[in-house]
């Protein structure tokens, strides 16, 4: 067996169809087809169904292809390795970051980053942390950017940036310059869908299960976007929590509606996650400091002894 063989086959997963794989790999349908063939005939185990349309892997398969796309995945690293130590800076860099931090700082600071390295292909995905997570530990991702901590043995947080929580208020009643969680109205609070981690931090900034009320409202809405959630609140007259660098977007006349929350200031912390085994040392400090010095100056001051613990 050979890593040519373990590439046409990750070429028929992804296409599912031997002719545009074959195409991909720039070689024959017969002779992708035979490579493939002589692999599962050597460990002696079928691939791939054939007589499916489209094709399609066998349960022994998928087991076999996942362990695949790390063995390729890990000699493209040695690959990286050998080129940063001389020094070059090419091939790809593949991040995944959650949504409802993507739409602050990636245009912050990626349009400088790529341009700082013209060789490297950048490709962002927006996902959730639980598929970040499952990306970065089967190679799929190079680097996650989502809150932190994460807590997992097998990867490495790297810290960037800590941002406070504030209180999006549009309901038509004036209200104190600072709030606390037991003073929010939670029959008029709206969240995030299940799966979004800032969901999850804005439970803990509650308390919900214990402080929350009855609504007297005949339906529910849970978003699946920050910028859909702020229109709806404010439609609606409710209220939600947003971390600071979403507050930035928000109208100028909007602004009134943001409300501090008393101290201690409930915060959220962003970093980079990566695999242990992560190689691509150089662009990782890179993105690192292209991200901090985009970001932090449009961050306020944080009394660390007036917070609490990130979220």
């Amino acid at each position: 067996m050979n890593i040519q063989q373990f590439q046409y086959v990750l070429a028929v997963v992804n296409s599912r169809n031997f002719e545009i794989a074959a195409e991909r790999c720039y070689v024959t349908q017969s002779t992708l087809s035979t490579m493939i063939g002589r692999l599962e005939d050597e460990i002696g185990i079928k691939i791939f169904n054939r007589k499916t349309k489209p094709v399609s892997v066998t349960p022994e398969g998928e087991q076999l292809i996942e362990r695949l796309r790390i063995v390729t995945h890990e000699i493209e690293q040695l690959n990286v390795l050998v080129q940063e130590l001389k020094g070059e800076m090419v091939g790809e860099l593949r991040i995944g970051i959650i949504p409802t931090v993507a739409p602050y700082i990636l245009s912050r600071f990626l349009p400088r980053f790529v341009n700082q390295f013209p060789k490297v292909k950048t490709i962002v995905r927006e996902m959730p942390t639980e598929q970040i997570q499952n990306g970065i530990k089967n190679r799929s991702l190079d680097i996650g950017i989502l809150a932190v901590p994460i807590d997992d043995n097998e990867l490495i947080e790297d810290r960037l940036y800590t941002e406070p929580f504030l209180i999006y208020d549009c309901r038509n009643i004036s209200c104190p310059s600072r709030l606390s969680a037991r003073d929010l109205d939670y029959s008029k609070l709206w969240l995030l869908q299940e799966g979004h981690c800032l969901r999850t931090q804005v439970y803990k900034i509650c308390e919900r299960s214990s402080l929350s009320s009855k609504s007297n409202l005949n339906f529910e809405f849970e978003s699946g976007s920050m910028d859909s959630l702020l229109r709806f609140t404010k439609a609606n007259q409710g209220l939600t929590i947003i971390p600071y660098l979403a507050s930035l977007d928000i109208a100028d006349k909007d602004k009134v509606k943001l409300v501090e929350f008393k101290k201690p200031t409930p915060v959220r912390s962003i970093g980079l996650l990566t695999h242990k085994y992560f190689v691509k040392k150089s662009l990782l400090k890179e993105l690192k400091t292209s991200i901090r010095e985009s970001v932090e100056k449009f961050l306020p001051k944080i009394d660390k002894a007036n917070i609490i613990k990130p979220l």
